[in-house]
């Protein structure tokens, strides 16, 4: 380990000692993991910012996390940061028997198929009932619904071209309009949610045939629709909310000019 990493780990410890910090001590994995969530966001944003200073400063709040959660086990008796890198370095070495052993790939999709067999012969077959098992529930939605897709694609699992996928959109969206049609949303509400998760399921494959992360592409669109809104709320004399449909539809084509961006 570098220096400034061992000084880190010690600074950590001594936060967690009896006479630390009175809200290190009290903390456990439980009331850490919200954190965890957050602070993996907060990276996400930075790279998406393209701030190498502000991702430098996520990454280490991040960090803190991570050797704070193994701080907390070290003291449990449990395992330390040692062991986590330990456990990460031999795995990596093994999931890459093409750079660390004598097999010889040649594109990233033959390493990712090599991945999962991998992954699947040191947990054993017999550890799950399916493929599709481990995909923690607690992700957001389109990123389990990525790595579902993922992990049933490496079974074979998969359509023939990306033109059968745009062809199961068409027909997802008219599904789900017609659904929708049939009665008022609240008296089915299952059978539209439904619908309308199997057109997101399916651009989520849309995506992941593109190399894409629909997790990421959906915050970047978000966070664009947020930058219009606060122009055109600059940009008006009155409240938004006291505006006509026109005035508003004007504002937003300003908004949009203005952004240089569709």
């Amino acid at each position: 380990m570098t220096s400034e990493l061992q000084k880190f780990i010690g600074t950590i410890a001594r936060l967690r000692a009896p006479d630390g910090c009175p809200w290190d001590r009290e903390q456990t994995h439980d009331t850490l993991a919200r954190y965890l969530l957050e602070e993996s966001y907060e990276v996400l944003e930075a790279i998406h910012m393209g701030d190498p200073a502000k991702l430098k400063e996520e990454l280490g709040d991040l960090l803190l996390q991570i050797v704070l959660n193994a701080q907390i086990a070290s003291e449990a008796g449990s395992f330390d940061i040692e062991d986590v890198a330990r456990s990460i370095n031999e795995k990596m070495v093994k999931r890459h028997p093409h750079v660390f052993g004598d097999v010889d790939l040649d594109t990233a999709d033959q390493v990712v198929k090599q991945w999962h067999e991998l992954k699947d012969r040191e947990k054993g077959e017999s550890a799950k009932a399916s493929a599709l098992d481990g995909v923690p529930r607690v992700l957001p939605a389109l990123m389990q619904a990525l790595k579902i897709s993922e992990r049933a694609v490496a079974q074979g699992f998969e359509w023939r071209s990306q033109d059968e996928v745009w062809e199961k959109l068409d027909s997802e969206l008219t599904e789900l309009k017609e659904e929708i049609a049939r009665s008022p949303a609240a008296d089915n509400r299952r059978a539209v949610d439904l619908e309308l998760g199997d057109v997101l399921f399916v651009m989520v494959n849309i995506a992941r045939w593109n190399n894409l992360n629909p997790e990421e592409s959906l915050l970047l669109s978000t966070e664009k629709f947020k930058e219009r809104f606060a122009s055109m709320e600059a940009a008006s004399k009155r409240p938004l909310k006291e505006l006509t449909k026109d005035e508003l539809a004007d504002l937003w084509h300003e908004a949009k000019l203005k952004a240089g961006h569709s």
